[in-house]
């Protein structure tokens, strides 16, 4: 009882206003250009899918066959793939991933021009020309308050709700190779999204640590996927 009114002490003397511009607008001077987020996320983005998620992987793909039992079955798996050409199956995967991935990159470089902070996803906008509604700030999210948590906390739930179904293919796909993996990446992922989605709501500059968590079960999923696809079409791989 005590730690609610001290928090809902706290979150009333909140300034929602002291970063923005008149028209509801992050303010700070330092804001990059959509062709430099789009760079920046690019980079990012690609080191993650091409690099990071497939070394990634093919340690975990490796680590798995000195498994007792496990190198025999993950090898007959592999040999039914390449058997009835199902390696299409992991590659249509993999094609909606990067698709999905150049979508975030786009989105995240416009956000940077259009200076809107997150949780806001949209800028609303009053359509008409007579004043004062020409003039009138933009509609945004609030973010103090009990508003301010319960937005978060949505933001928080549509995050996930973004990445569930390529999340789900894959962990699916990479199931049917690697057996119970898939139950460690998704208990992993679980606890990632769980602690993201509360620590969000709590406070934005908090979000990272879970993200991060869920993050490495879906980038590690993601590169499996991955690595199942090269093994499908380059058997002669390790």
């Amino acid at each position: 009882g005590a730690q609610f009114l001290i928090k809902q002490s706290s979150m009333a003397g909140e300034d929602e206003f002291s970063k923005r511009d008149a028209m509801g607008l992050d303010k700070s001077p330092q804001h990059k250009t959509e062709a430099e987020c789009r760079a920046f996320y690019m980079k990012m983005i690609g080191t993650l899918a091409f690099v990071v998620a497939p070394v990634l992987a093919f340690i975990v793909y490796f680590a798995l066959r000195f498994v007792p039992g496990q190198a025999e079955k993950i090898d007959a798996k592999f040999a039914f793939i390449a058997q009835h050409d199902l390696g299409w199956v992991f590659a249509s995967a993999v094609l909606v991933l990067l698709t999905r991935a150049y979508l975030t990159i786009n989105s995240n470089g416009a956000r940077a021009a259009a200076r809107l902070d997150r949780p806001d996803q949209h800028i609303y906008k009053i359509m008409s020309p007579e004043r004062p509604f020409a003039d009138a700030p933009y509609v945004l999210m609030a973010t103090t308050g009990a508003a301010g948590r319960f937005n978060r906390a949505q933001r928080g739930a549509y995050n996930f709700d973004e990445a569930a179904p390529t999340f789900i293919v894959n962990l699916l796909l990479v199931a049917c190779v690697f057996g119970p993996l898939a139950g460690v990446l998704g208990v992993l992922q679980m606890y990632g999204r769980t602690k993201f989605a509360n620590d969000y709501k709590e406070d934005q500059s908090t979000r990272g640590t879970g993200f991060m968590l869920a993050m490495i079960a879906e980038q590690l999923t993601a590169g499996l996927v991955t690595l199942c696809t090269l093994k499908a079409f380059i058997p002669a791989l390790p």
